[in-house]
């Protein structure tokens, strides 16, 4: 009997049918539907005395693409700094978690005034820990996440989640079996999860990256063959 597999956001084709075979079957249904915000509100909210910019999302990242913004960026996610640097950003410092970026920023000789480039649902721990120590944050939306509900009409073996908000799109119309496997991308997800299912088995990618969570999913499968 075929594996049944759903990933809460797009993935590409054509690393699913690189990555999955023909014995599992692999559907994508997002939750979250991305809204960037334009190019001239996120400049005319900049603070362009401030040369430090913190960012923690791709879709930050592309919401920037043609602004001029000249200087350091500190960045959560491999992926969104990757993507930052071919947009020739100077990036100083990466850390997987917000929670370690705010230690670095408090930790580390920087000025004390940040351009903070973010989602309109970000979380309010960055801000908080910065703002404890006297940092002025400027915050700037750059995109609005909106829930995309719908009911399945199928159950899965396995259910993959890469964000809180898009595990509570999903919550509100769907349940999940006990017997299915949650995968998540990180431990902001996997807490959200958790007050829903607290004692499910929930497998969380150790970092968070959609490849891990896809290994993840892989080894998983081979384990029950």
């Amino acid at each position: 009997m075929r594996t049944k597999v759903l990933f809460t956001k797009s993935i590409s084709p054509e690393i699913l049918e690189k990555e999955f075979g023909a014995d599992v079957k692999v559907v994508c249904k997002p939750t979250l539907q991305i809204e960037l915000t334009s190019k001239n509100e996120i400049a005319e909210q900049i603070d362009y005395s401030v040369n430090q910019f913190i960012v923690t999302s791709q879709n930050t990242v592309n919401a920037i693409q043609d602004l001029n913004l000249n200087g350091h960026f500190f960045v959560v996610g491999q992926k969104t700094a990757e993507k930052l640097k071919v947009q020739n950003r100077e990036v100083i410092l990466i850390e997987d978690y917000a929670e370690d970026l705010a230690k670095q920023l408090i930790s580390g000789k920087y000025n004390s005034k940040w351009n903070f480039l973010c989602g309109a649902s970000r979380r309010d721990l960055l801000v908080d820990e910065l703002s404890k120590v006297n940092h002025e944050v400027n915050q700037i939306i750059t995109y609005h996440s909106k829930q995309i509900k719908y009911k399945l009409n199928e159950t899965f073996d396995v259910y993959a989640f890469f964000s809180p908000l898009s595990f509570k799109a999903f919550h509100q119309e769907n349940e999940i079996s006990e017997s299915s496997r949650i995968f998540t991308i990180g431990n902001t997800t996997t807490s959200a999860i958790q007050e829903v299912y607290p004692n499910y088995t929930i497998i969380t990618a150790k970092t968070p990256l959609v490849e891990v969570v896809i290994e993840n999913i892989k080894e998983y499968i081979n384990d029950k063959k």
